[in-house]
């Protein structure tokens, strides 16, 4: 009797290793420093460019370089960071260029994350969980790090002459061309003031933090998941599953009714308008949605399914779809009546997603690939691919091109929304005869590390249709 009381009042304890096993060495700290100073270009520069995709390109390239990202599928995410770090250089809206900083920075981490060769998709949620902490401790002892680098090797004497030689040679041949032209020259510009020269530093230190964090994380062994916790019956969770699946039966019978008409006497009793009945219930059929995942997933994690559990976590899968449907139908309803916006075209987007993500959840809870925890990996992924999806297809030309289309209907268009569109938008609005008129000769954004696709076409088009002002 008391063994089993000991097993039972045993908690499993996740083993957080912060071991490093790779030493850092002077080219740790070179790359650090490097991409310390892109770090500081990029702010400088506004992020949108250049500088900003040369940072997390340079970034991803450290960790491959010196060896830290040794794995197939770490150089891979690497690679994928830099892909969303590229985008910078081609888009300039703040609901593109956040998502795309975020994914560039998820992408790093994992890359740092996966150096013992497990896959992203044999990650359970609470294993994630761990990493990422594992990796916010690495990242706040970074300067640790980089402090126990090993000295540089003497250079060989030839090498040294050859320094010497070139220095002199380099220097006169940059002052030339420095001269010749000023976009060159602004790589050489020295700070003019001490406020300004701390305040590179300081940029400089917060990159090369971040950078050693990553290299320091990737040098060390990751955390192994918790042992499996005892299982719990599955007589609780049929009863909570089984309430779900008669809510959301309910739910539906309505949301029928509703689309065939037979509900408008009680809008008419609540004072609502299809319009407003559409925004009043979007977010919270989607809070329904985000919480019915939580559930299930906690059920799974926590519980031996048994087949009457599987199939009602199925049913409660298939309703959860249906809500979702639900609540994008009643998104279409309040765009038809307002236009499309940035915002309820990510709610849109956000919807799908959600629904997506419960596709691949009752595929994992029947069991497909049962052996692996695929599931969060999977709906990362498919985040992942829905935002690169968005920066190739500019969803801010796809909002002026809706609204241009729905006016043919009701004669409106919001001028003045989207007149707050970014450069991104800039060509749709053109073509579309309501561009307005904006001063493009003095961008606020100057240099080669400013530099961004979408920033200039919109300024070509701005030029030769005549809408620059002073």
């Amino acid at each position: 009797m008391t063994t089993q009381t000991t097993e039972q009042a045993t908690i499993a304890i996740p083993d957080l290793d912060l071991h490093v096993r790779r030493k850092a060495d002077a080219k740790t700290v070179a790359t650090a420093l490097a991409v310390g100073a892109l770090f500081d270009l990029a702010l400088r520069s506004g992020v949108t460019g250049l500088g900003g995709a040369l940072t997390i390109a340079a970034a991803a390239l450290a960790l491959v370089a010196t060896g830290r990202a040794a794995t197939p599928q770490a150089r891979a995410l690497a690679a994928a960071a830099a892909l969303f770090g590229g985008f910078l250089a081609v888009r300039t809206s703040d609901w593109l260029v956040g998502p795309d900083v975020m994914a560039a920075a998820l992408l790093l981490t994992m890359a740092a994350s996966v150096g013992d060769g497990r896959s992203v998709f044999d990650l359970s949620i609470p294993h994630a969980a761990l990493r990422a902490a594992a990796a916010a401790v690495h990242t706040a002892a970074a300067p640790a790090f980089l402090a126990t680098a090993k000295p540089a090797r003497r250079l060989p004497t030839a090498a040294v002459r050859g320094v010497a030689l070139a220095t002199p040679i380099v220097v006169v041949l940059a002052a030339l061309l420095a001269s010749a032209d000023a976009v060159f020259a602004s790589l050489f510009r020295i700070p003019s003031s001490p406020a300004e020269l701390i305040g590179h530093l300081t940029i400089i230190g917060i990159g090369a933090w971040g950078m050693a964090g990553l290299l320091r994380t990737a040098s060390a062994t990751p955390p192994n998941a918790a042992p499996h916790a005892k299982r719990a019956r599955s007589t609780e969770a049929n009863v909570v599953l089984a309430g779900l699946v008669a809510l959301f039966t309910a739910f539906t019978a309505t949301q029928l009714v509703t689309a065939v008409g037979g509900a408008r006497h009680v809008l008419e009793q609540q004072g609502l308008t299809y319009a407003e009945y559409a925004r009043s219930g979007f977010f919270q059929l989607l809070a329904v949605a985000a919480l019915t995942m939580a559930t299930l997933l906690a059920i799974r994690a926590a519980t031996d399914l048994s087949k009457a559990t599987l199939v009602l976590a199925e049913i409660a899968v298939g309703l959860t779809i249906v809500i979702v449907g639900v609540a994008l139908y009643r998104l279409d309803l309040y765009e038809q009546a307002f236009g499309l916006t940035m915002l309820r075209l990510y709610c849109q987007i956000a919807a799908v997603w959600i629904a997506l993500a419960f596709v691949l959840l009752g595929a994992a809870l029947a069991g497909l690939a049962s052996h692996r925890q695929w599931f969060p990996g999977a709906a990362t992924a498919a985040a992942l691919a829905i935002l690169a999806c968005l920066n190739i297809a500019n969803p801010e030309a796809l909002v002026v091109k809706r609204n241009v289309a729905r006016a043919t209907a009701v004669r409106t268009v919001d001028t003045a929304y989207l007149g707050t569109l970014s450069d991104d938008a800039v060509p749709a609005l053109h073509r579309a005869g309501i561009l307005p008129p904006e001063a493009c000769d003095e961008p606020r954004q100057k240099g080669w590390a400013a530099a961004n696709w979408s920033r200039a076409k919109a300024n070509g088009v701005r030029n030769r249709a005549a809408v620059c002002h002073p």
